[in-house]
């Protein structure tokens, strides 16, 4: 048996694999707009260094320790106990320590070892784990398909190894239950035999989905919510760094639901400040999301190639004649109707997973009205008080200018009243020259 390894915005003014269709298409270029854009702001935030923006993927380079090749553990095996003949199944010395193990395959058996297209089965107490897979008899898992299910821990994976069992393309897809609800999560990922990984993490229940590259102890991560109803300040696109314990570090982009799109630089205690990334380094991030895009096909071909195996199995194993000797029936076609016992709660899930969408984009719209109304009623108050000002100078001016003429009309009328009397001017004298004067008692006149 195969061993399974399993922004909100800062203030700011203002199940088929992975297609590459048309909506695949505008998103890349929607993506590279985020990425190698611009910070789209009326305010000039400061511009750094393509060095200071390498800064903390440079200290993660210089730490890691590229890995060495790894190497296949030892290889342990059990006698599945519906063979008669001797027939070695791969096991792990978990399993064989778990109480009550019993393991089955009902594929066939050649020079002592299972062989072929089949089901290996491992049942304990404790598990219920199940691969469908083609064993050829070395047990190298080169370029060999396998499904595996956990029907404890409702999963299965979807595995096409490479030329060895460390290169790997996987789609992993979990069933979570709780209080009746069901979720989901996709997971695919494309690892080689150095540690490198790139993967898409999605959910047919959520239209955000998440997508990564790392290597090197560097992790760049792209998340992308353009899928769901936005709100002005809502964050629809993020591009972080963190190292391999998920710590973020260096630089940040982000765009909003207003589409203004924003760089910030991520300190030592995780502090975000506005800047301007140069473009020489969000092309090099574009590089890192481009690796993802380009093993699309890639995983799609192998992904396509596995399920293919399983529809052949289960065709098989699934049309109420096969039997596995010693397992009981409900068992050994459980792999035939789990789904279908998921599907009242999966369709449910689909169900609620929409109106939760609907409910969503009401409130957006609700909230983008009232932004709206809000506007509007600032732009009227604006307006209004404009006008107001503009009364009010007038009035101003109006009681200014007639302050004026009132004042100039007062000036007149103070001139007028303090014009001084006209001087009286005596009679020219006469030729004699002389001036008689004549008194009468108190009184003397002259002429």
């Amino acid at each position: 048996m195969v061993g399974v390894m399993l922004y909100k915005n800062q203030n700011i003014n203002g199940t088929k694999g992975v297609r590459m269709n048309i909506s695949s298409l505008l998103l890349t270029i929607f993506a590279v707009s985020i990425i190698s854009g611009c910070a789209s702001t009326g305010t000039q935030y400061p511009k750094i260094s393509h060095e200071e923006a390498e800064s903390f993927e440079k200290s993660l380079l210089d730490k890691h320790v590229a890995s060495s090749p790894r190497t296949a553990s030892e290889k342990l095996y059990v006698q599945p106990i519906n063979k008669n003949e001797k027939c070695k199944l791969p096991t792990s010395s978990d399993q064989l320590q778990r109480r009550n193990f019993k393991a089955y395959w009902d594929g066939d058996c050649k020079n002592g070892y299972a062989h072929g297209l089949g089901r290996d089965i491992a049942i304990s107490d404790t598990h219920h784990i199940e691969e469908i897979t083609i064993h050829d008899g070395t047990f190298e898992y080169k370029q060999q398909p396998t499904i595996f299910y956990d029907f404890v821990n409702n999963f299965v994976v979807y595995a096409f190894h490479g030329v060895n069992q460390f290169e790997k393309i996987s789609l992993t897809e979990k069933y979570e239950i709780g209080n009746n609800n069901l979720s989901v999560v996709h997971a695919i990922e494309k690892g080689d035999q150095k540690g490198n990984l790139l993967w898409i993490h999605s959910s047919p229940l959520n239209p955000k989905k998440t997508y990564g590259n790392a290597s090197n102890g560097v992790v760049f991560e792209f998340q992308d919510a353009t899928g769901i109803p936005a709100k002005y300040d809502d964050t629809v696109y993020v591009v972080e760094m963190k190292n391999y314990q998920h710590v973020q570090g260096g630089v940040a982009i982000a765009k909003y639901g207003n589409g203004q799109i924003r760089h910030f630089k991520i300190g030592s205690t995780g502090q975000k400040s506005l800047v301007q990334i140069p473009k020489s380094y969000t092309d090099h991030i574009e590089t890192k999301r481009q690796e993802i895009y380009n093993a699309i096909p890639q995983i799609n071909n192998a992904i396509d190639h596995v399920k293919k195996i399983e529809r052949e199995y289960l065709y098989l194993a699934c049309n109420g004649k096969h039997k596995i000797n010693g397992l009981d029936i409900k068992i050994a076609t459980k792999i035939c109707n789990w789904r279908k016992e998921m599907q009242p709660m999966y369709q449910a899930a689909i169900e609620n997973a929409k109106k939760q969408l609907e409910q969503r984009l009401q409130s957006v719209e609700k909230a983008e009205n009232e932004r709206a109304l809000k506007q509007k009623i600032a732009q009227q108050q604006r307006t209004i008080e404009q006008q107001r000002n503009q009364q009010a100078m007038s009035e101003i001016t109006n009681s200014l200018n007639s302050l004026s003429n009132s004042l100039r009309s007062s000036a007149a009328q103070t001139q007028q009243f303090i014009q001084p009397m006209p001087v009286y001017q005596p009679a020219p004298l006469g030729s004699s020259g002389r001036i008689n004067c004549i008194t009468t008692g108190p009184l003397t006149s002259c002429r």
